[in-house]
């Protein structure tokens, strides 16, 4: 984990926004700091030139409009006019350039934020609170109004006018050095304390972030469809309010606290200062006629240029907001940056073709201190069906979650063919499983996207495809709807139709037994049918059963009835295997699974006689 960084997250925003800009697109970068330089220079000369256009009138005046004097005035408004039109042009480009340049940066840190969350081979970082405090912040890069395209286009704006200002207090210096030396102290750091009251503004927003997790998660339940039914039906609405309202007034109170008003005073205060001071001495030597009019020129259209600086803007503060996920996205990179492997591994192409086996495997969860699994033994035979049964909190899931690569054990092994499975490249070994979870996600695609996520690069074979189908009613399902497997499951969208829960899970099993069309070789459900009732979910596992005959399929289940057909049972307790055999075997043992089986068996009068036929 990294360690505190004590420079606020805006100002290691716009570095990191200037770094990440030239490192994106060198050629676009180079352009637009070009384009921001060029966009001070013109303000710039446009003060120096026409404060000495200023102070050349009384001369030209004085002397006709024929003079050299006159002539002189006459070349200043050339050069004026030109000042004036460039300073337009380069602005307009900067701002347009800005844009693009802020777009392209958007895009890279979206590719970049999914590609380092994806990066880990597991997903024990989406156990850590300080990687989910980060994502609640990252994860509006491309819809929060405060984002760092608009922070790009803020700079663009901001930016040319600092330098501007920092050109036009040097300018006051030739009126008075120790005025000027006062400007060049005194503006930068008014514009630096307006910056860093925004900063703290900032942190009302991202501040507190697991409290506002927890806020935005009571928003969303308010406004969802999914859970609208209970909202209404046990009257959550003012409760959900209460506690959205108590929870942003919380990280409100958390911001406010740190807020020091007096930094805003000390600014006001620099500026009224230096204006006043400036105001005044200006108008005594203009009137006691001790400063040549062009320094007085000069020196009153740079006052007014840094009248125009205004710190505490809309423009400000998109810089200062939309920065603040930049560093962010960085942090999760190198938080999250694992260490090169040695040379992986390779399964051989039909592999795993043996047994699947659990060495002395202990595993806790990061930061539990309790172990789910402790010296864990099971080998799982090759091209046999193989129940994992228990009761909630067993260790069951935790079990497939370390077959699956997504956290590796704490001791022991988890062995392939012989092989080390921590020893392979995570995607080659997933690429010979296939899995359905309890959790298992519903994708508003058409039913063929559905299945064909499996194994995408096999999405336009549609004899595997039939192949899925062909089983547990999901080709009639198919024929049913609108158009086939070209229907979108979702009635958000235009033609698209909705499923229930029995539908859904059965296009789910078709997308993992698509993959086995494409040579997975070992399956995993963990519960994917729990949502189903006890009869429906053993008629299921039945049929599912003769389906995968020969195929090493492990299934997961806290319901003991419903797996009385498994080759193998095997009942975890406590993080340890209790019982170990097959159906008959363990009835006639009369522990653990006899004692639940016959409970839940009773409910459904299912009779263990003749069970494994």
């Amino acid at each position: 984990m990294s360690s505190p960084r004590r420079t606020p997250d805006s100002l290691r925003g716009i570095a990191a926004i200037f770094h990440l800009s030239w490192q994106n697109k060198p050629g676009q970068a180079a352009a637009w700091f070009a384009l921001l330089f060029a966009s001070a220079a013109f303000p710039f000369g446009l003060v120096l030139v026409g404060g000495t256009l200023l102070g050349s009138l009384p001369a030209a005046a004085e002397a006709g409009l024929d003079s050299p004097e006159a002539q002189r005035t006459y070349v200043y408004i050339g050069l004026f006019a030109a000042l004036t039109l460039g300073t337009r042009f380069s602005q307009n480009f900067c701002l347009a350039l800005s844009h693009n340049v802020g777009r392209d940066l958007q895009l890279h840190l979206q590719n970049r934020l999914l590609n380092v969350l994806a990066r880990p081979a597991g997903i024990a970082h989406y156990d850590r609170p300080d990687i989910l405090d980060r994502l609640r912040v990252t994860r509006n890069l491309g819809v929060d109004q405060m984002r760092p395209e608009r922070a790009v286009e803020g700079i663009g704006q901001v930016f040319p006018n600092v330098l501007a200002s920092l050109g036009a207090c040097l300018l006051i210096g030739l009126f008075s050095p120790w005025l000027g030396l006062a400007w060049l102290i005194g503006w930068p750091l008014m514009f630096y304390l307006f910056m860093m009251e925004y900063a703290r503004i900032g942190r009302l927003v991202y501040a507190g972030s697991t409290d506002l997790r927890e806020t935005e998660y009571l928003r969303d339940i308010a406004i969802s469809e999914e859970p609208a039914k209970e909202v209404r039906i046990w009257g959550l609405r003012r409760r959900l309010l209460e506690r959205f309202d108590a929870g942003w007034a919380r990280s409100i109170d958390t911001g406010q606290a740190g807020m020091r008003p007096g930094r805003l005073a000390i600014a006001l205060a620099i500026v009224l200062a230096l204006f006043g001071t400036t105001a005044t001495l200006l108008a005594y030597q203009g009137l006691s006629g001790t400063v040549a009019a062009a320094t007085i020129g000069i020196s009153l259209l740079a006052v007014r240029s840094l009248s125009e600086l205004n710190a505490f803007d809309d423009s400000t503060a998109f810089v200062v907001f939309g920065a603040v996920p930049v560093p962010k996205v960085t942090d999760l990179d190198d938080d999250l940056r694992e260490e090169e492997p040695p040379a992986p591994v390779a399964l051989a192409p039909e592999a795993p073709e043996g047994d699947v086996t659990f060495k002395g495997v202990t595993f806790a969860y990061p930061g539990a201190e309790d172990h789910v699994l402790e010296d864990f033994d099971l080998t799982i035979d090759a091209g046999t069906s193989l129940a994992v049964v228990g009761h909630n909190g067993a260790g069951k899931t935790s079990l497939v979650k370390l077959l699956s690569g997504f956290y590796a054990p704490d001791s022991g092994a988890i062995t392939a063919d012989g092989i080390d499975i921590a020893d392979l490249r995570p995607a080659e070994w997933r690429s010979r499983l296939s899995a359905l979870y309890q959790d298992f996600t519903r994708y508003p695609l058409t039913v063929r996207d559905n299945i064909t996520l499996g194994a995408p690069e096999f999405a336009d074979h549609d004899d595997k495809i039939r192949a899925a189908c062909r089983h547990l009613d999901v080709q009639e399902l198919v024929d049913s709807l609108p158009r086939g497997l070209d229907t979108v499951l979702s009635a958000e969208y235009e033609g698209g139709v909705d499923l229930s829960g029995g539908q859904w899970q059965r296009v789910a099993l078709a997308r993992a037994l698509f993959k086995v069309e494409c040579g997975a070789r070992l399956l995993i459900l963990d519960e994917p049918t729990s949502a189903l009732d006890v009869r429906a979910e053993a008629d299921l596992y039945d049929q599912f059963l003769d389906i995968t005959s020969g195929l090493t399929t492990v299934i997961v289940s806290h319901r003991f009835s419903t797996v009385r057909r498994a080759d193998r049972i095997v009942v975890i307790d406590a993080g340890r295997i209790a019982e170990d055999g097959d159906h008959d075997t363990l009835m006639a043992a009369d522990g653990l699974y006899a004692t639940a089986f016959r409970l839940q068996a009773d409910r459904l009068n299912l009779h263990t006689t003749g069970a494994r036929s």
